[in-house]
Parts: structure tokens; C-alpha cells; sequence
């Protein structure tokens, strides 16, 4: 006897239909799963045994071949029990009237030996395959179905264990899960209020915040880099549902997702340590998963004592600071990730950190400019804001008064997205403009190409530098409600270059 199950499986973060076909026949008993399927399906074989056995079923020794189709694609993960169980338990007629369940509803879930259905990853993205492909429901274990629900348009049946799926097949019935909604309220570890100084970086944060710019912070240890990189969160607006549902996938597909997060509805901030390894945080693997750039897609990344990175970590930056996703490249296959981030990087001056303190430097000409090397030309020509973070005076720090509230700050940032909201017509933000974009949004007047010329001269700028000039120009003039680019948001956005 031949049964057919829907599932879905994932390549990078993207899923793809899977025909789970179950053939049980009469002859040596054997138990075979084929379809390019990693060890962990290999070995649900004897999970499906024993969690038939321990639900009360017998398992009559049969024939049973299995096929995971499309088999020219690899499949990982131990979301397939749960269909493959399906598939053997309908095949050796512990359930009859079937057909209308199997041919409308997906299956998707681990299986432990009690026959209880388990958390499993990759099911939000299943969930919106099932949606895409008009299927009018899936079946996933209890422990996703947080995650699940904030997909609508399909019916999501959360169900605990094997008993609850035949009756589901059988006779439609299940328990319907109702949670309370709980509006959580942002609670944040670093507001900008709470910095005493440092208004021209609280000053890049908000242009960062606003068009959605690279920021880099050189300064000098305990100077309050980290902190600010941390403040950026409480002024960027709320996720959107479109956020949360890309960013809650990323998670999904990386197993990061757990009972205490089961959807991501804060933006993320991503803060490898600078001995991470490259794949860490481009991602990959033997079978691709996102590293830590794809994880911080709609929030933050940021990498402390940037120059302690590794150089090939640094360079592998070059893609996805251009072109918001990165390229993984297989002998067999190429998986895309998204990686739609704002960057942050911090780093002192020079080696013993206090370069812009020259009466406690204790470094060499040498030392400096070697330490400087770390950060090569073209990995600074792809961030658009540079800022010199210098320690605070004594006055400062004895009697430095509280800056402007975070909320305040963040009010402007939301108009200035608004703005952009209206002028591209989609979810683009200025630092993502294209050329076309520059030549239409971002015209200059003949005094401010004058002023251009003096800075393309004196700073050396390349194309794409002078491109990032002109992309902050644009978000400083938006937070200003200017419609026009004038000279003072120009003349700002070119001090914020490096020197």
C-alpha cells in the first residue's frame, strides 16, 4: 500500500515542498528511508518503531520503503518523524477515512519514544510554504505553535502526541489552543539618557537609527562605545509584522527558538565575541545554517574591539555591508541568507587605546599605523558614519546632566522613516538607496557641488564614499523635514567621514 504526506523541509531560510511517499508491502522486513536525507532521518526509523509500539499500536513486521521526494534535494532535521510516522500508521490501517486530511494538511514534527510530538525546527517557514501553496492546514507540535500563529490565512493544529494526530485524521477533532495576547513593554538595558556626554554620538545614533547607516565609534577605552551601541535600541521604532515574521524564520531555521522565545518581536542585537570564527558569522557549515549577520537582519550587529576580529572575519563583511544577504558556496549547492542589518563597530585608536590622549599614548608611529591597517580601505568605505568618541572631562563626569530622552529621540527617527516610507514607495530607508534613487532623491545645488568638490579632494573619497555622503545627507535633511538636501545636512554628513 502506497501513502502519500505532505511536509516541508528548508534550503538556507527558504522552504520547498517534500512528498513524504511511505510504500508497505508484504517480504523481508525491512525498514528503509530514502530521498538524500541527513543521519538524523536515517535514524527516525527507530524512533517511528518505538513510538508506535509505545502508543499502543502493533507494528506488524512488513516491507516498508520510504521516499522523500523531491530526492535530488538534501533534507536535515527531525521534522520528518512526524509525517514518515503518519505515513506507516495510515499504511498499516490503524486509521481509515484519511484521504481528505492527507491531501489538504502538512505534517511536520519530531517524534520521542513515548510517541509524544516535539518542538522541531524550521516549522515557521513550513507554515508559510503550506499558506503560499493554498493547503488549508498543517500540523505542527504544541511546543511551535507560538511561533506558528503569527501566520495567518492557514489553519495551525498544535497537537501534542501520535494518539491526538489519528484522531485528527480520522475524525477532524482537536483541541483548539487559545493563549492571551500579552503586550510586553519594551524594556531596554541602555537608554540615551542615561549617557552623561557624548552628544555626537548620540547625534550618529539617531542618523544611523533613521536611514538605516553603518556606524563606526573610534575612541578610547571606558569612553562609552559599548553603551551607546547598546542605547541605538531604545530609538529604533517597533518591529513590524513583516519583521518579525522574516526575523522569527531566520531564528526558526537556526534553532534558536525556545519555549521562553518563540517569536522575535524585539529587534535583535547581535554581539559576537571578536574570537568568533568566520563561519559564526557569515554562517554556513557542512549544511548552511545563518550565522550572526543573518541573525541581526531588522536590528543591530555589533562588533566590539572591531580590530581584534580576525582579518578574514572582517573582509567576509565586504557582501553583506553592500548588498544586505550574503552567498554561501557549496561543492553542491549555493544557499542565500538574508542579512538586512544596521552595523556598529567599536574599536580604540591604537593599540594601548589612548591615541587621542597623546600625553598617556605609549605607542610608536609604527604601532599606530599598523594598528589602523586591521581596518582595511574597502570594509571603511562601505560604512557611512565615523565618530571619534573622546573621554569625558572631569566636569563631565562629576556634574554632566542627563541628555534628551531616548523617546524623544526616537519620535524623529519615526517621522524620518515615515518620510521614506512615502518617497520609495516600500520598505526601503536611504541607506539602502540605489543609484537611481541618488540621482532622483539626492540633487545638489552648484554651491553644494562646490562644496562636494573641496571634499572629494580633501578626503580622497571614492565613488561609493562619496555615494554614503550623500545618503546621510539625505536622512540629516529628513530629520530636519527638509524636502531639499541643503548645506548645512551636507557639510554634517561629511563630518561624520573619516579624516
Amino acid at each position: 500500500m502506497l501513502v502519500k504526506v505532505l511536509s516541508g523541509s528548508y534550503f538556507g531560510v527558504e522552504p520547498f515542498l517534500v512528498n513524504v511517499e511511505v510504500d508497505i508491502g508484504n517480504g523481508l522486513p525491512i525498514f528503509i528511508i530514502v530521498g538524500l536525507g541527513d543521519t538524523i532521518i536515517a535514524e527516525s526509523k527507530d524512533r517511528i518503531r518505538a513510538a508506535i509500539k509505545n502508543s499502543g499500536y502493533l507494528m506488524e513486521p512488513k516491507r516498508i520503503v520510504v521516499n522523500l521526494s523531491p530526492a535530488n534535494l538534501k533534507k536535515v532535521g527531525s521534522n520528518f518523524d512526524l509525517p514518515i510516522a503518519v505515513g506507516v500508521m495510515v499504511g498499516m490501517g490503524f486509521v481509515r477515512d484519511y484521504n481528505k486530511v492527507l491531501e489538504n494538511y502538512m505534517f511536520i514534527g519530531e517524534i520521542s519514544l513515548t510517541g509524544e510530538i516535539r518542538r522541531t525546527q524550521g516549522v515557521i517557514s513550513a507554515v508559510l510554504l503550506g499558506k503560499e501553496l493554498g493547503y488549508k492546514g498543517i500540523i505542527i507540535p504544541e511546543e511551535n505553535y507560538e511561533e506558528a500563529r503569527i501566520i495567518r490565512g492557514i489553519e495551525i493544529i498544535p497537537l501534542k502526541n501520535l494518539k491526538e494526530v489519528l484522531k485528527f485524521i480520522e475524525r477532524g477533532e482537536y483541541l483548539k489552543k487559545e493563549i492571551e495576547e500579552q503586550k510586553e513593554k519594551e524594556e531596554y538595558s541602555v537608554v540615551l539618557e542615561d549617557i552623561k556626554g557624548q552628544s555626537l554620538g548620540k547625534r550618529a545614533l539617531e542618523i544611523c537609527a533613521a536611514g538605516g547607516h553603518n556606524l563606526i565609534m573610534i575612541g578610547s577605552p571606558g569612553s562609552g562605545k559599548t553603551m551607546l551601541s547598546k542605547g541605538i535600541l531604545s530609538i529604533l521604532p517597533p518591529m513590524e509584522e513583516r519583521e518579525i515574521i522574516d526575523s522569527t524564520k531566520i531564528y526558526s531555521v537556526a534553532g534558536e527558538l525556545s519555549e521562553n522565545k518563540p517569536i522575535i518581536n524585539k529587534r535583535p542585537f547581535r554581539a559576537p565575541h571578536n574570537s568568533s570564527t568566520v563561519t559564526s558569522i557569515i554562517g554556513g557549515g557542512k549544511y548552511p545554517k545563518p550565522g550572526e549577520i543573518s541573525l541581526a537582519s531588522n536590528g543591530i550587529l555589533f562588533m566590539d574591539e572591531f580590530t581584534e576580529f580576525t582579518r578574514e572575519s572582517i573582509e567576509a563583511l565586504r557582501e553583506p555591508l553592500e548588498e544586505k544577504k550574503i552567498s554561501i558556496t557549496r561543492s553542491r549547492n549555493r544557499v542565500e541568507f538574508p542579512a538586512k542589518f544596521i552595523f556598529i563597530a567599536a574599536c580604540n585608536p591604537c593599540p594601548c587605546g589612548h591615541g587621542f590622549e597623546e600625553e598617556l599614548c605609549t605607542c610608536s608611529a609604527y604601532d599606530i599605523r599598523r594598528y589602523s591597517k586591521k581596518i582595511s580601505g574597502p570594509i571603511i568605505d562601505r560604512i557611512d558614519i565615523y565618530v571619534e568618541i573622546r573621554k569625558l572631562s572631569e566636569e563631565e563626569i562629576l556634574n554632566g546632566k542627563k541628555g534628551e530622552k531616548s523617546e524623544k529621540i526616537k519620535e524623529r527617527v519615526i517621522e524620518a522613516r515615515k518620510i521614506q516610507e512615502k518617497r520609495f514607495k516600500d520598505k526601503l530607508l536611504n541607506g539602502d538607496m540605489t543609484n537611481k534613487d541618488l540621482e532622483k532623491y539626492c540633487k545638489l545645488t552648484e554651491e553644494n557641488k562646490e562644496v562636494m568638490k573641496v571634499a572629494i579632494r580633501s578626503l580622497n573619497l571614492s565613488m561609493r564614499a562619496y555615494n554614503k555622503i550623500l545618503k546621510v545627507a539625505r536622512t540629516i535633511a529628513d530629520l530636519d523635514k527638509s524636502k531639499d538636501i541643503k548645506r548645512e545636512h551636507l557639510l554634517e554628513a561629511i563630518a561624520f567621514r573619516k579624516k
